[in-house]
């Protein structure tokens, strides 16, 4: 009835006789908007047949990209006269077809406006116009709407059709309400509606969608009780549920099946079974059926990358997952936030914090934005490095995370209220260390800008919300937390509310304002947070939060970084323990030779050690040197009686120190005959004596050599001595602890280090307690392994014992400078 021509009586019907060509070159009437003043046609006039031929019509010029003439023919149609020869064809079917084509605006309220007003004109809704309405509040994201416009049909006394139920079906699956999903399958018996293949199919697809993969598998089986076969949505579905039950097994008897039946598998089909395979810990399957998929010719999509690149991840294969990476954006598949999230993930169980860094300024170069999701791993990956570059960038990203509307802060600058606090329970350690940084941070500021009297009466730190809460905290943060406060000597102490729940930590302001103009808070800022740097407002005043030069320089130093220094030292870090380990492989100790003699008195002599080097100006290095020497020489069948142990402890002195400084600066023969009242002859024989045994070879790497080179992993040989010191805590003084303690005998130097380093850490509350960066150096991934947790579990010990000693002095710390 519309084409290119016109009508006999087109000049008495409001086409004006005027046609324009179409794109294609056809000729199509011309309908301007509001012709005459549009009484409301009659509802339910005109005849079907009719109706549903324009709407047929409206929904095919839309499908043909023409969706401006299908608006203008409805526009034209819907203010004509009541009279008018045409004016029934906007009837109930014309009305819902530009329902349902409102899902190509997304204009949910265009399709509510439509449906009220053919509620005024008296057309009737029917089924379909409100089952189309339902779709529409779906595609929009609005599924409470969708739930109301079901309710509002079954008041209008419209009856559902088997369509309707599937949208209702949806419907419930997209709110998390699955159980009434299975309900509308007895509602449906019930009047007499049959459910249909895709009844089953979107039942399933909800469960899965809520979470319930076995709800999932049994509305499967009631759906074969039910005599219906499955098609390749029902087997898509089934493997999505299998998938998240973690049941890989069946998933690959489904995927089996599904290729024995001929049914036609799809980029679902592969993404759901990849995503299987992810969760189920087998990257190798996931990239072998990546493969297959290829040679289908099934073309991958983000989802399918992102679940193979996550796989990879979760098998600690970042190598392969870069190469997924790479191969998606070749194939010109845009990245997602998933998938940028998935491959930080994968730098970090490798290890590879600057590849994680490049990730995330790839992601802020392509304009995909960060959430808080990619901001917790990439800040978590810098910050579990313990390098002290990869923290202070932490930071930055932290306040870049802060400026992007993550990670809420107290804003200090405009609170009245009577209390504060920091909330740390549902945090990852990385950001929970900085947000109570950024916090007592922007205390300590405030303090210095206003003075006393300005901070809340009540201030506190949460770091759990007790057992009866949704979200549990972070166990690490609240050890860490509870031990760093202590060795800081701040106030916060647990609610007395809550002195059997220590998860919240309180102090009155004027004990925190107390405590944060002391010497003491400053001189530990830096050592509990090395990202500690001037505060925004006073740093054009030179004022420095924390206050010492310590921490000024080390800023100084740190600000000058570059990405070469960083790789230098990594590379310089791995081949020396290259050198360790190969020590550790061909010099091992053996106990049951040392005698019982020496064992018993080998503590004495190690303290004659110690007080001999000090006296003669030697360096602890060397001590440690002799020490192991000493070990290695009663380790051979070289039997040294009682009274030449001494002597032998000197000799081994003597060795240490000529394998490490110049001729010129040694000790003169006097100075060892006066210092140690041994002859020199004596002890230049049992020098000889050593050396023979050893077959001159007398290589030692101590656990001091150990300790100094983890911290220079960690950055610290680009500080000052001084700030070492203060990152390093009470490790040296355990190391020389260690030397007496023959628990220890039976680990190896890099071993003990290692445990030092954990101990020492933990019961300082710094995290990470074993950082990443000295874990993929070192190998020791498990500090739960036989030899370490002993060594763990002994310096533990010697950690808690030095903290409980009152009287006598700490031992001597290194006098070596720097790392």
């Amino acid at each position: 009835m519309i084409s290119g021509g016109a009508s006999p009586n087109a000049h008495q019907v409001g086409w004006g006789g005027q046609t324009i060509p179409d794109s294609q070159g056809f000729r199509v009437p011309w309908f301007g908007r509001s012709r005459g003043k549009g009484g409301p046609p009659p509802g339910g006039r005109g005849r079907r047949g009719r109706g549903g031929a324009t709407a047929l019509l409206l929904k095919d010029l839309s499908k043909a990209g023409l969706g401006f003439r299908t608006v203008e023919i409805f526009e034209w149609l819907r203010n004509l006269d009541g009279s008018h020869p045409l004016a029934a064809l906007c009837d109930v079917y014309t009305y819902t077809a530009m329902i349902s084509m409102c899902i190509y605006q997304q204009d949910v309220d265009r399709a509510m406006d439509l449906a009220n007003e053919m509620r005024m004109r008296k057309i009737e809704r029917n089924v379909h116009t409100y089952t189309a309405l339902m779709n529409v509040c779906i595609k929009c994201g609005n599924c409470p709407l969708a739930l109301d416009t079901y309710n509002h049909m079954r008041q209008d006394g419209a009856a559902p059709n088997v369509v309707t139920y599937n949208t209702l079906i949806d419907v419930y699956g997209k709110m998390g309400l699955w159980e009434q999903g299975i309900k509308v399958l007895t509602l449906m018996k019930t009047e007499g509606v049959e459910p249909v293949l895709r009844t089953y199919n979107t039942l399933i697809i909800a469960c899965n969608m809520c979470g319930q993969p076995r709800e999932a598998m049994a509305v499967y089986k009631r759906m074969l009780d039910e005599g219906y076969s499955p098609n390749a949505t029902t087997y898509n579905a089934l493997i999505s549920a299998y998938g998240k039950a973690g049941q890989l097994d069946k998933v690959m008897e489904v995927f089996q099946e599904m290729v024995h039946k001929g049914c036609e598998r799809s980029v679902i089909t592969y993404s759901s079974l990849i995503s299987a395979c992810e969760k189920a810990g087998q990257w190798e399957l996931a990239l072998e059926l990546f493969n297959e998929m290829a040679g289908e010719g099934c073309v991958p999509n983000t989802v399918t990358f992102n679940s193979l690149i996550t796989a990879c991840a979760q098998g600690a294969q970042w190598e392969k997952a870069s190469e997924v990476f790479e191969q998606m954006q070749t194939q010109g598949c845009t990245p997602d936030v998933v998938t940028f999230t998935a491959l930080i993930s994968s730098f970090e169980k490798g290890g590879q914090w600057r590849r994680a860094l490049g990730a995330y300024e790839q992601m802020r170069l392509q304009r995909c934005k960060p959430d808080a999701i990619v901001y917790n791993a990439i800040i978590d990956t810098l910050w579990e490095t313990g390098v002290i570059w990869a923290q202070r960038k932490a930071l930055a990203l932290f306040n870049q995370a802060i400026e992007d509307g993550h990670f809420k802060q107290q804003r200090w600058d405009t609170s009245s209220s009577q209390r504060a606090e920091v909330n740390l329970h549902a945090m990852t350690a990385g950001v929970a260390m900085l947000s109570l940084y950024s916090w007592l941070l922007g205390m300590k500021r405030r303090l210095l800008g206003a003075g006393r009297g300005y901070l809340p009466l009540q201030l506190a730190i949460v770091t759990d919300k007790g057992k009866g809460a949704k979200e549990q905290g972070n166990l690490v943060v609240k050890e860490a937390v509870s031990a760093m406060l202590a060795g800081w000597r701040a106030p916060f102490r647990p609610a007395p509310e809550n002195m059997l729940f220590s998860g919240m930590l309180e102090a009155t302001s004027a004990a925190v304002e107390d405590w944060m103009l002391s010497p003491d808070f400053d001189a530990k800022l830096f050592c509990y947070f090395p990202c500690a740097d001037l505060t925004p407002d006073l740093a054009s005043q030179g004022v420095r939060v924390d206050g010492t030069a310590d921490a000024a320089a080390a800023a100084a130093v740190l600000d000058d970084y570059d990405s070469s220094k960083e790789m230098a030292a990594e590379m310089r870090c791995r081949d020396a323990f290259t050198a360790i380990l190969h020590f550790e492989r061909t010099h091992c100790l053996a106990l049951q030779n040392m005698g019982f003699l020496y064992q018993q008195r080998r503590v004495e002599l190690v303290a004659r050690v110690l007080k001999f080097a000090a006296q003669l100006g030697l360096a602890d290095d060397y001590v440690h040197d002799a020490v192991l020497l000493m070990d290695r020489t009663m380790s051979t069948s070289l039997q040294v009686k009682d009274d030449l142990l001494e002597l032998l402890a000197v000799s081994c002195l003597v060795i240490a120190a000529k394998q490490g400084e110049r001729s010129s600066q040694l000790p003169s023969n006097a100075d060892i005959e006066h210092v140690t009242g041994l002859q020199a002859g004596l002890v230049g024989q049992m020098e000889w004596n050593v050396r023979r045994v050893l077959g001159n070879d007398t290589a030692a790497i101590s656990t001091l050599r150990c300790l100094k080179l983890y911290l220079e992993r960690m950055g610290c040989n680009f500080l000052a001595h001084e700030t070492v010191q203060s990152l390093a805590g009470s490790s040296f003084a355990l190391v020389t602890e260690s030397l007496t303690d023959m628990a220890f005998l039976n680990c190896r130097p890099s071993v003990i280090a290692a445990a030092v380093v954990y101990a020492e850490r933990r019961g300082r509350g710094i995290i990470p307690f074993w950082p990443s960066m000295l874990a993929k150096l070192s190998g020791y991934q498990d500090m739960s392994t036989p030899e370490l947790s002993v060594a763990i579990k002994a310096a533990q010990r010697l950690a808690a014992r030095m903290a409980a000693s009152a009287g006598p002095s700490p031992p001597r710390t290194p006098t070596a400078p720097g790392v």
